[in-house]
């Protein structure tokens, strides 16, 4: 019986310790910040229309395998 109540008392202290841990957690994360700058660093550049796709090879452009992928260059 008093194994019980021990077992009860640790785990509604677990669960307290939890709860304070969680609310007083106030500081942004970090970690959405940066997973949110590498999804937009991957999606800016997966353009490829202007690129130009030459022979049979095995670099990916436009879902194809060539051997060479020449894209232009801007400086806007």
């Amino acid at each position: 019986m008093k194994k019980k109540t021990v077992l009860k008392l640790l785990f509604i202290a677990s669960c307290l310790v939890a709860m304070c841990s969680l609310f007083y957690n106030n500081g942004t994360s970090t970690l959405d910040s940066l997973a949110f700058q590498n999804v937009e660093a991957l999606a800016s550049g997966e353009n490829d229309d202007n690129a130009i796709c030459v022979g049979y090879g095995s670099v990916d452009c436009r879902t194809y395998k060539v051997k060479y992928k020449v894209t232009d260059f801007s400086l806007d």
